[in-house]
């Protein structure tokens, strides 16, 4: 099968979705406004990277996918992401196509301005299929007029095996001796990343002993930097940058404790990487966190870095702390194995890609 990818290809997600794909005997081309020299599927350059604005981008890029549509003739386009690659499939009359939401595309960018909405509804019309990660993302897909029948509901999932952890948690957290607290969120507004530093202030003047990862990068990095260097935690608290997916396991490894404060989310793959990897993940109320760590981690109001903070200090007291663990360990096992994700996922797009045959 012929499958053309429209996506962001210095994405981890992007490259696990190519590789994936690819690895199952597809022919995979990908194309992408940004690409990724030197990654296993760098990608072919299409749009207009540097435009003024960010939809000028894929408005560009509409013209190079639709030479590839017509000479390359794919069995089924699969665009990630709504407002970018899933418009520019639409714009670009890919059919069929399959549109991969990120959780934030239906969640927030769909509700800015009446503008965003019908952009959205318009794309959502067009697919044929329209893979969610969570029920209050399918929720919002069909809020927005998405028919329900064309929604796929399923955690992209996590190689729960490759992040197994060498030691039960609290031997590891024993022998780390301190808080080690990791967090792997993009450094933007939504992820709230400055609640997650403030909170780490708030351990320093209470002196509990900790070091901090932050992994990812974004447009509040300087400020969040500073943030630190100002509560007095900068030695304890490093800032990576984004980091590959053998590095990013290395990451879970080092760490006991996730911390996530997105204000909005479906089912974070972060989340599921954390708690495959036994960690113990402290995180927003939010209904994407909610059906996961109920009684498999720890939740704290949105912005509320001092509910953080105490939840951070009690971990070493809290007995309950292993059990936890381990029931996330043993959930994501169940529920959110990639492995048969991407036999689901390849299914469907045979159907879809036999169906579009028959119509043409």
């Amino acid at each position: 099968m012929r499958i053309l990818l429209l996506a962001h290809a210095p994405s981890i997600h992007t490259q696990r979705w190519a590789r994936a794909l690819a690895g199952r005997g597809h022919e995979v081309r990908l194309l992408s406004v940004v690409t990724a020299p030197g990654a296993p599927m760098p990608g072919e350059a299409v749009g207009w990277a540097g435009a003024p604005a960010s939809v000028l981008r894929y408005v560009a890029a509409r013209a190079g996918v639709r030479r590839v549509l017509a000479a390359w003739r794919p069995d089924v386009t699969v665009a990630h992401f709504l407002p970018n690659y899933g418009f520019l499939a639409a714009l670009a009359g890919a059919s069929p196509f399959v549109l991969v939401a990120w959780g934030s595309d239906l969640l927030v960018n769909a509700h800015r301005t009446p503008l965003h909405a019908a952009r959205a509804r318009w794309v959502l019309r067009r697919a044929s299929m329209i893979h969610v990660d969570a029920s209050n993302l399918a929720r919002a897909a069909a809020d927005l007029g998405a028919p329900t029948d064309h929604v796929w509901t399923r955690p992209w999932g996590v190689d729960a095996a490759a992040l197994a952890p060498a030691a039960p948690w609290r031997e590891r957290f024993d022998r780390a001796g301190t808080l080690r607290i990791l967090s792997v969120r993009m450094l933007e507004a939504i992820y709230d990343p400055a609640s997650f530093v403030r909170a780490l202030g708030r351990l320093r003047g209470a002196d509990v002993a900790f070091q901090a990862t932050m992994a990812g990068d974004g447009p509040l990095r300087a400020e969040l930097e500073a943030l630190a260097a100002r509560l007095g935690v900068a030695g304890s608290l490093r800032f990576t940058g984004m980091v590959d997916e053998p590095r990013l396991r290395e990451l879970y490894r080092e760490h006991e404790i996730y911390v996530s404060m997105s204000r909005s989310d479906s089912t974070s793959q972060s989340l599921l990487e954390a708690m495959a990897a036994g960690l113990l993940p402290i995180v927003s109320d939010i209904s994407g966190n909610r059906p996961w760590v109920h009684d498999a981690g720890l939740v704290v109001p949105c912005g509320d870095d001092e509910a953080l903070a105490a939840r951070l200090a009690a971990v070493a007291s809290d007995a309950g702390a292993a059990a936890r663990v381990a029931r996330g360990m043993a959930r994501v096992r169940a529920e959110a194995d990639w492995g048969e994700t991407v036999a689901q996922c390849e299914a469907k797009l045979t159907a879809i890609a036999k169906k579009g045959a028959g119509a043409r």
